[in-house]
């Protein structure tokens, strides 16, 4: 379950981003001081976006951040962070980006099991808000717990 996955450091709540290369970074910084990737992990995912286009934009408002395993990850992770202002990343239908994830999956299998859970986590336009709303980690973790189907903290 997701709520196992966000330890207290894994979580940024309300942060402020001047773009979208910041807000990655941001998103990222809890697993690179984790040890889980270092800054060339980071960079490959900028230029996945430069390559590719915003495509780490999977639905309204939110963003996934991640590479290939082979672009230097050395355990697997995900964290998240909101934004106190909502950021563009260029996507026409999905931006602007108010919840940013960031994923360092060792493996395919890791990533496709992750993925499941976060697309029923953000499966609808209110539980996003939910989320995002959060003004404090422990509100965050409350409604991330009770969005997954536990009972409120």
């Amino acid at each position: 379950m997701l709520s196992d996955i966000f330890t207290n450091q894994r979580i940024l709540v309300r942060e402020e981003a001047k773009d979208w290369q910041e807000a990655i970074y941001k998103a990222a910084n809890p697993l690179m001081e984790e040890g889980c990737f270092d800054h060339t992990y980071v960079e490959a995912m900028l230029h996945l976006i430069d390559e590719f286009g915003p495509y780490i934009v999977i639905t309204k408002g939110v963003a996934l951040a991640h590479a290939r395993p082979e672009d230097g990850v050395r355990c697997g992770g995900l964290s998240v962070m909101t934004l106190r202002h909502p950021v563009e990343f260029g996507n026409t239908e999905n931006d602007p980006v108010q919840i940013v994830f960031c994923l360092a999956a060792t493996d395919a299998n890791t990533h496709l099991d992750i993925m499941r859970n976060l697309v029923r986590l953000i499966d609808s336009d209110e539980k996003i808000h939910r989320l995002v709303a959060a003004s404090d980690l422990a509100s965050f973790k409350r409604t991330l717990f009770e969005l997954e189907g536990g009972e409120p903290a």
